[in-house]
């Protein structure tokens, strides 16, 4: 079912991250990232932060990363970010 909602919201041209929940990710160089449509926290550490998102886990890594700001919709997460990781 999800493959074909996929499909549909790619024909009708539709926004994916209103539709399907995707997340949106904004990285500003190494140091900030922002992630709207977030579904959670999987696991929060100063090396290994796991998000949950609509359609997967994103998996950031690095060294003091912290999160500098969370609400429903979104988060930001500071420190050194070495990768992004979708799972």
């Amino acid at each position: 079912m999800k493959k074909g909602m996929e499909s549909l919201v790619s024909a009708l041209e539709l926004p994916q991250d209103l539709c399907l929940g995707a997340a949106v990710i904004t990285a500003l160089g190494c140091r900030e990232l922002t992630i709207e449509n977030h579904k959670g926290i999987l696991e929060y550490g100063p090396e290994c932060i796991r998000v949950l998102s609509g359609m997967c886990r994103i998996k950031i890594t690095g060294s003091d990363l912290v999160i500098s700001y969370f609400n429903r919709e979104a988060m930001k997460i500071e420190g050194r970010i070495r990768e992004i990781i979708y799972e």
